[in-house]
């Protein structure tokens, strides 16, 4: 049976001798592999049933060993280090030449690029440097499950045996992945939104990020190309203001099916006013500031789960700071089913 623990000294021994050791970190809980053991990642993208050609990112503890990894970063991706790692920030760069062709993706494939990190998470950090290895470690869940944000989640989805050790450490801070930064060419673009936002990336470089992404190429990121995120039931989210949400979901609530709402108190309230004759939903709190809607997200979907609902209408968040990142999640996890209000 899998179990949670605090052992980091275990932890790191399971991944040095090439098992798969779950972490938390300040974004999501992530799960660990040597990334230069091919063996190690194979099983990491077995365990989470991950497409072959979406890449992993690597974890590093000192700021040096990205130039084991990479040749001559631009200068912008050095002032993104200094200003944010560690932190949650991603960059994805281009790789030495000497390095095996799969390392930062499938064994079986090859990359020209790599994505790295430092995270600020203490437990995360310590298990790296024990470790003394680069760490692969996508998002510890099974492939398109929602991120998990406690160890509980990780115990859950990998009841099955196929992964070795989860290191307990909480409730994570920040709870939606990395910012992921494509820094191999002469302006930075932004291949996955989080806490570490376009403005403040100017602000430290300089230089205002592009963002896209094609979907006829292979992913440069996690994130990127498939199904994420999603929670069993179909999930619709709806744009508007308070009361129009509040009024689309008492007129269109379905009496026949156990239905979760994810909204504010003012929705709430409002929809409580408005609703006279459909069943009691399960609802849940989206939070009063980004942050804790943020730090919230995955649990709360993952609870509609245990609930058993039928269907989900979560209500958008303001697209200040880190909302930009928290839409992003939300319209992956209801595979664009957005309602405008």
């Amino acid at each position: 049976m899998l179990r949670g623990g605090i052992d980091i000294k275990k932890a790191a021994a399971i991944i040095t001798r090439g098992g798969i050791a779950a972490f938390p970190t300040e974004t999501v809980y992530g799960l660990g592999g040597d990334a230069t053991n091919p063996k190690a990642v194979a099983q990491i993208y077995n365990a989470k049933g991950r497409p072959g050609d979406n890449p992993l990112i690597l974890h590093i503890a000192d700021p040096d060993d990205l130039y084991k990894l990479t040749d001559s970063p631009p200068a912008y991706a050095k002032a993104l280090s200094d200003a944010f790692w560690p932190g949650p920030l991603t960059m994805v760069f281009n790789k030495k030449l000497d390095l095996p062709t799969w390392l930062g993706g499938h064994p079986s494939g090859t990359t020209k690029t790599i994505g790295i990190r430092m995270p600020s998470h203490p437990i995360a950090l310590e298990l790296i440097r024990v470790s003394g290895c680069f760490v692969a470690a996508p998002s510890a869940n099974k492939a398109g499950t929602p991120s998990p944000t406690k160890a509980e989640h990780v115990i859950a989805d990998f009841a099955d045996g196929s992964i070795d050790y989860v290191l307990d450490g909480g409730l994570v801070e920040v709870g939606v992945e990395s910012t992921v930064v494509d820094v191999t060419g002469s302006t930075p673009i932004i291949l996955r939104p989080g806490a570490i936002t376009a403005h403040m990336i100017a602000k430290v470089t300089g230089i205002m990020p592009q963002g896209s992404f094609s979907s006829k190429t292979a992913p440069r990121a996690p994130g990127m190309k498939y199904r994420h995120y999603a929670p069993k039931a179909p999930m619709t989210l709806l744009v508007g203001n308070d009361s129009d949400i509040a009024k689309y979901i008492s007129l269109y609530i379905d009496k026949n099916k156990k239905t979760g709402l994810l909204i504010t108190a003012d929705v709430e309230a409002l929809f409580d006013s408005f609703n006279n004759n459909s069943p009691t939903p399960y609802l849940l709190p989206l939070g009063h500031t980004q942050e804790i809607i943020a730090q919230n997200l995955y649990d709360n979907l993952r609870q509609f789960d245990r609930l058993g609902v039928d269907i989900i209408y979560a209500q958008a968040p303001n697209e200040e700071g880190i909302g930009t990142a928290i839409l992003d999640r939300m319209k992956k996890a209801a595979e664009g089913r957005v309602i405008h209000a």
